[in-house]
């Protein structure tokens, strides 16, 4: 066995694990559902998962005919324009103000002061200028034509997210396609139009729709041969997305350590990495000098909040948000203190847990991180989560009765229906499982999901809003586990 195979083994090994606990987690989270969902909504469930588990496991081809069925060019218009509207009534219906960072970045994006709120969120915050800016264009583009309205400016941005989320799942399946057959990218575009385009997480205007579309983009490079074209496509688009979210570009660490098991058939692989090194400066290096020298908001570095305060912060209550670290790091002045103070709250915690306590720990975080469909919606900011902005038609009542409670703030479990999500998510993790056991020919997914498993466990998570920017990772390993599944099926049906 070469040093490739043991590493892949242990790779498995350590995915297999965490996928096991966020299974349990999710299962467990199908109870809780089945307590809020309608009793006419779980029957018809159990029916439908009933149903696809015969024709799954006693009738595999006709899973494999829908690949014939989506080559229907009707079919894919109707399913194409009904998802269409859902996402415009989602937009429509539940738009609002928040009272977490979205609603900062957004209000101060509209020219409209957070002085009296969180004044300088920006020099704690840095890593949201990005995103403030990307904001602040469309803003100023919507003044051009004499539109000034902040209602409208959100109801655009929501749009904007629902038209990522669409064309990233095309862009999915392109990638698929090409680096795996078909069938994949087909089950990933079903498994990420029920789990994402159908959701309302599009409507809460921030970093993790992007985050999520840079990522199938990645996908997408990762599909095509390697040039020094290619090359400096995924040094740009990797500065892009650590301006959004610094780990995104895990993927990146994960295709760098994957590759580097094959140096002897690379051509040049120190021009190559130059290569993306320069490409990646391009965007980095400028962005960060304008930065410290932009007329938008004024942001003091020496306030900057460093990277120990989130692990510090991911190691207490749920391993997510903690307002008490928070306050506790603005108070102290120098930045190098707060490092050591950080440092010192990270070796209390871990002392007070004992080796024990902190994997009982890592275990139930695991869960918070990754176990929930709903992908955190609801789970900020309590009830100012979402209030939605005043109702001007009556369409706008079709949406808040499934996604508000009583019409004004949000409800998280769905009125009932987020069990549906639930269910899917619980099945991609056993075809998540099944093909880590199974199928080969995926170490830098593997390697891309397990950083972003540890990257939650050390950092701040709590919530499985994190996860949505490794959505495509995650739904891809599934997808692979299924047609792995039907192919075993349809080869023992023949004999």
């Amino acid at each position: 066995m070469n040093l490739r195979s043991y590493f892949t083994n242990l790779i498995d090994i350590l995915l297999i694990l965490l996928l096991s606990i966020t299974f349990i987690g999710s299962v467990s989270s199908i109870y809780g559902q089945l307590q809020f969902a309608n009793a006419t909504v779980v029957l018809i469930l159990v029916l439908i998962y009933f149903l696809f588990g015969i024709i799954l496991y006693f009738f595999p081809q006709v899973v494999t005919n829908i690949n014939k069925f989506m080559k229907m060019k009707n079919v894919f218009i109707l399913i194409s324009v009904l998802t269409i509207i859902w996402q415009l009534l989602l937009v429509i219906g539940i738009s609002g103000n928040t009272a977490w960072d979205p609603s900062i970045i957004t209000t101060l994006a509209a020219h409209k002061s957070i002085e009296s709120w969180y004044p300088d969120y920006f020099s704690y915050n840095p890593n949201n200028f990005f995103l403030l800016l990307l904001e602040r264009s469309l803003n100023d583009l919507l003044h051009l034509v004499g539109i000034t309205s902040y209602p409208f400016f959100i109801i655009v941005l929501g749009v904007i997210s629902y038209f990522l989320i669409d064309i990233a799942i095309f862009i999915l399946f392109i990638a698929l396609k090409r680096i795996f057959n078909r069938r994949v990218g087909i089950l990933a575009s079903f498994f990420t139009w029920i789990l994402l385009a159908l959701s309302p997480l599009g409507v809460i205007p921030y970093s993790d729709i992007p985050a999520f579309f840079i990522s199938c983009l990645f996908l997408y490079l990762y599909s095509l041969p390697v040039n020094y074209q290619v090359l400096i496509n995924l040094g740009i688009l990797s500065g892009i997305a650590f301006l959004i979210k610094p780990s995104l570009i895990i993927f990146d660490i994960a295709l760098l350590i994957g590759k580097s098991f094959d140096l002897k058939k690379a051509k040049n692989p120190l021009k190559m990495m130059i290569v993306f090194a320069l490409s990646f400066s391009i965007i980095y290096v400028p962005f960060n000098f304008y930065k410290s020298h932009n007329s938008v908001v004024q942001i003091n570095s020496s306030k900057t909040i460093p990277a120990n305060h989130f692990i510090a912060m991911g190691m207490t209550g749920n391993g997510g948000y903690n307002n008490d670290d928070v306050l506790a790091n603005h108070r102290i002045k120098k930045l190098s203190e707060r490092k050591k103070y950080n440092n010192r709250i990270i070796i209390r915690r871990l002392k007070k847990m004992g080796v024990a306590g902190y994997i009982k720990f890592l275990v139930l975080k695991q869960i918070n991180n990754t176990s929930d469909a709903g992908f955190g919606w609801g789970m900020d900011a309590g009830q100012n989560y979402l209030v939605p902005f005043s109702e001007k038609i009556s369409i706008q009542r079709i949406m808040r009765k499934i996604y508000l409670h009583n019409q004004s703030y949000v409800e998280i479990n769905w009125n009932g229906l987020k069990i549906l999500n639930q269910l899917i998510w619980t099945l991609a993790l056993v075809f998540m499982i099944f093909a880590t056991i199974k199928v080969d020919n995926s170490l830098v997914i593997k390697l891309t999901i397990l950083g972003g498993f540890i990257f939650l466990l050390l950092f701040e998570g709590g919530r499985s809003r994190y996860l949505i920017q490794f959505l495509p990772y995650l739904i891809t390993l599934s997808s692979l586990g299924i047609s792995q599944f039907l192919d075993k099926k349809i080869r023992k049906n023949k004999f």
